[in-house]
């Protein structure tokens, strides 16, 4: 029995054709097969039945008693463009066969034809129809995992992020992100692109840091056979591939200049040409790109072409580091706990408060990813029902804790990062913390606060309004 039969949902073949015994034996054959069957003998009624049931294949006639094949085909491509058509040709011509195939015929099979041909021929439909339905179901899949709903967070920073990304979705206009390692960027890339008019189309990622120069031109453009050692056929690019949909370069900022140069090019015209080859080729993709630098730092360095910027950079989006948002943070940690507790069977864990301070006090230079990991780790070394106490906590995390007495975060900065942005992150944990504490301690009065601190109301005005924290006169 074939597939169609095993589904759980059947397929639906619409038979059309004047001639009744062709018609009950073409339908006999196909019911044994499983699929669910409808007759009529007019074009007319025919497409009656394709606006009520929406059948995934109508097999018809080429020749019919009230309207020609071809037009009958034509209207059903209107009516339901999903629906395959297969034309029955009297007469196996190829005029007629190409002018149906032209038309948007699925294909053709010419009378006399055996059972056992049908059943091919209709069959390879089915395993079409099933294809299409399980891409759909898998657009659907990937749009609810990468919706907006998954970017969590009720922090302004982030809810800032979230406004931005929600508005330029549905565009084409190209978007830079910028942001730590780890905040998120291919999750806001893939958001972008699953809830966009492209979302049906590929959606291709590079990380540009990943590879040598020479490796990472033959990705992005494809190759000729022989252009190079090794290149024993031709090999198209992650570009053309993702022609129509979405194209996330990563770390476009470790690209070298003369690579950059070229993909410049390319974004002008529109154009690629495959290494060693000869010819242009047209693609059509929306640029999202990404880095974990400072855009502006990247350029006056000279790891990013100024021009390049203002072509990737029509909509820039800035990632904030977990650090900056460390609200968020128990609602991150109970997401990956509830997620991984499934994946491991590990049933009704929760974390003891004392063990959520632990994860909010600490600096999380890894950001979101290192949260994830941290949480996975957790997880798995816990048995079901088990409240997550601060000893059950690794080993990096309880010992910062104990460091600051369990009081809040420490200064935060990062050798990785240069000098001023080093000290700009440090400074700002210390204002955020500062005045969150003092305002804490003065019950939100700013007049009390400002005397405490002795500096100006307009000043912790200005704090507040920066930082997004509530106070009152």
């Amino acid at each position: 029995m074939s597939d169609a039969a095993e589904a759980e949902v059947p397929i639906n073949v619409l038979i059309v054709d004047d001639e009744e015994l062709l018609v009950k034996s073409c339908g006999q054959i196909l019911a044994s097969e499983g699929y669910n069957v409808f007759t009529e003998g007019r074009g007319r009624n025919a497409l009656e039945v394709v606006r009520r049931q929406r059948p995934d294949i109508v097999l018809t006639d080429l020749m019919l008693p009230d309207m020609d094949g071809l037009a009958l085909l034509k209207e059903i491509k209107k009516l339901a463009p999903e629906t395959l058509v297969v034309m029955i040709t009297g007469f196996a011509t190829v005029d007629s066969s190409v002018e149906a195939i032209r038309a948007g015929a699925y294909d053709y099979i010419p009378k006399p034809f055996t059972a056992t041909q049908l059943r091919i021929l209709i069959g390879r439909a089915a395993q079409q129809v099933r294809l299409v339905q399980d891409n759909a179901s898998l657009r659907d899949q990937l749009k609810k995992h990468y919706s907006f709903d998954n970017i969590i967070g009720t922090s302004a920073s982030i809810q800032k992020v979230f406004e931005v990304v929600s508005r330029v979705a549905p565009t084409d206009a190209s978007v830079f992100i910028s942001g730590e390692s780890g905040t998120g960027k291919e999750l806001i890339a893939r958001a972008i692109h699953a809830n966009s008019r492209r979302s049906a189309r590929p959606f291709m990622a590079i990380n540009c840091a990943a590879l040598p120069d020479h490796l990472l031109e033959s990705e992005l453009f494809g190759h000729e056979k022989g252009a190079f050692t090794g290149a024993d056929q031709q090999r198209r690019g992650l570009l053309e591939v993702a022609s129509g949909g979405t194209f996330f370069m990563d770390e476009i900022s470790e690209m070298s200049m003369e690579l950059q140069a070229k993909l410049l090019r390319v974004i002008q015209e529109r154009k690629i040409r495959r290494v060693g080859g000869e010819s242009e080729i047209a693609i059509d993709v929306r640029w999202v790109s990404a880095t974990n630098r400072d855009p502006d730092t990247a350029v006056r360095d000279g790891m990013l072409r100024q021009d390049l910027l203002y072509r990737l950079n029509v909509v820039p989006v800035k990632l904030p580091p977990l650090r900056h948002r460390r609200e968020d943070i128990p609602t991150l940690a109970q997401h990956f706990l509830k997620r991984y507790a499934q994946d491991y069977s590990r049933d009704n864990l929760r974390f003891h408060p004392d063990a959520v301070r632990v994860l909010q006090d600490y600096e999380w230079p890894g950001n979101v990813r290192e949260l994830q990991n941290f949480v996975e780790r957790i997880v798995s070394m816990c048995l079901p029902g088990q409240e997550i106490l601060p000893e059950d906590m690794p080993e990096e995390l309880s010992v910062r804790h104990a460091a600051t007495g369990g009081r809040g975060p420490a200064m935060a900065f990062s050798a990785d990062l240069p000098f001023h942005d080093a000290k700009t992150d440090a400074i700002t944990v210390f204002e955020k913390e500062y005045l969150s504490d003092l305002l804490k301690r003065h019950g939100g009065n700013i007049s009390q606060a400002a005397r405490t601190a002795g500096i100006d109301r307009k000043t912790i005005h200005r704090m507040l309004a920066k930082y997004e924290i509530e106070g009152r006169d």
